[in-house]
């Protein structure tokens, strides 16, 4: 009798298998650990700078202690970044996004580490850019170090990075189906069941790493909301105007993010526009930051709506002329802030017509329609405004309305039309 060939491939199997499961291990813990490196230095920062004594995500402040501050800390923002983004251009490897990561571009890493503090210094000093960027590119590309130092092959590679980018936007924002959906949405824009295992399970990993600096919390605090025939139709209304609103948005982060300013230039034009950012921010503090702050006062309504429509367009400039000036950031948060500012202006204005529309849902609903249009992802962007508010199932109704409408309609003002509709990466440009 001879031996059975079968349990030789059988056991090569399970090593291949046993190999990737352990690499799925350590890019999660790789993530974490790079998301806890970045939210380390965003709180220290901001402790420092506007002097606020405990709490999370920090990026929530907008109420300096002295007026002047925003001006002078968002100018000296300016000057740093451009002067590290100068040389960096002029000195360093060519950085990759992360797109070009998941496609197999090799990521420097002092290159990339050097960027990504950059981009969360410049939020926490009050640059209105979203740092979610950082995290995704500082997550890839650990996550490249570590599965060419395991031997992993390009398609399960391709898998990984992408994974692990979504995981770093997960851990940052403690939003692990969010970051999940991202990555097979948006990164791989495919579905498949290896990439739903390792995208979840490398969410859920670096989600838990990052916990001692992450809670375990909702990122915004709203309070319950409730559905009624007003809202549904507010809904159904409002949809499309965020459809519009984030068009126009997306349009002009794309323009002027092509026509950025290359070397001594940059050197000029990103400290004047900060500064500029900065003194906006000296009478309206809602517009500094990444645009948590915004956002909140959105859900809270707690602004006049006349005021949320001013820092809405405020908002839409600052993060547009930023990303034009030179600044690498992300344009994520800034749309949930745009969306739930407009969102609660309008629903303090459908008061009038049909009262019984919950304004905080109403803003919610129309945070996730503005992000929705501007990431053209709407399963990605329902579930991370979901996951931002901790509202569960409340809302899915008004929402799935109101994102259907802004899709619709901003697919009208995408060149590509309906027949080649495809998301977006809301990051560098």
């Amino acid at each position: 009798m001879t031996d059975d060939p079968r349990p030789a491939p059988r056991r090569a199997a399970l090593l291949v298998l046993a190999k990737l499961g352990l690499a799925t291990l350590v890019v999660g813990v790789v993530t974490g650990l790079a998301v806890l490196l970045l939210v380390f230095i965003v709180h220290t920062i901001e402790h420092a700078v506007w002097g606020e004594a405990e709490g999370g995500f920090l990026d929530g402040l907008a109420y300096p202690a002295w007026m002047w501050l925003p001006l002078v800390t968002v100018a000296g923002a300016g000057v740093i970044a451009g002067v590290g983004w100068y040389a960096l251009r002029r000195w360093g490897r060519k950085l990759a996004s992360v797109e070009e990561g998941v496609a197999g571009r090799r990521m420097p890493a002092l290159e990339t580490v050097a960027d990504t503090v950059l981009q969360v210094t410049s939020v926490a000093l009050g640059a209105s850019i979203g740092k979610e960027v950082a995290p995704r590119e500082l997550s890839a590309m650990g996550a490249s170090k570590v599965l060419a130092w395991f031997g992993v092959d390009a398609r399960w590679r391709r898998i990984l990075i992408a994974s692990a980018a979504g995981a770093g936007l997960a851990a940052v924002y403690n939003v692990p189906l969010g970051g999940a959906l991202f990555a097979v949405e948006i990164l791989l824009a495919q579905f498949s069941i290896r990439a739903a295992v390792a995208a979840l399970s490398v969410s859920a990993i670096a989600t838990l790493v990052a916990r001692p600096l992450v809670p375990d919390a909702p990122l915004y605090h709203v309070p319950a909301v409730e559905v009624s025939w007003s809202l549904i139709v507010a809904a159904v209304l409002t949809g499309p105007l965020m459809g519009l609103g984030a068009s126009s948005f997306l349009a002009a982060t794309k323009r002027l993010s092509r026509h950025r300013p290359t070397g001594w230039k940059l050197l000029v034009v990103l400290p004047l526009v900060f500064a500029a950012v900065g003194l906006a921010g000296v009478f309206f503090p809602l517009v500094l930051g990444n645009g948590r702050a915004l956002a909140q006062a959105g859900f809270d309504v707690s602004q006049p709506a006349l005021i949320l429509l001013l820092l809405a367009v405020l908002k839409h400039v600052a993060t547009s002329v930023s990303l034009g000036a030179g600044a690498i950031g992300g344009t994520l948060q800034p749309s949930v802030a745009i969306g739930a500012a407009l969102g609660a202006a309008a629903a303090v204005g459908w008061g009038f017509v049909w009262p019984g529309a919950d304004g905080t849902a109403l803003a919610i609903v129309a945070a996730a329609a503005f992000l929705a249009a501007n990431m053209r992802a709407p399963f990605t962007a329902i579930v991370l405004v979901i996951e931002f508010t901790g509202t569960g199932f409340a809302l899915l109704v008004p929402i799935f309305l109101a994102v259907a409408g802004a899709l619709a309609v901003s697919s009208l003002f995408h060149p590509r039309g309906l027949s080649r509709f495809a998301p977006v990466d809301p990051g560098r440009e």
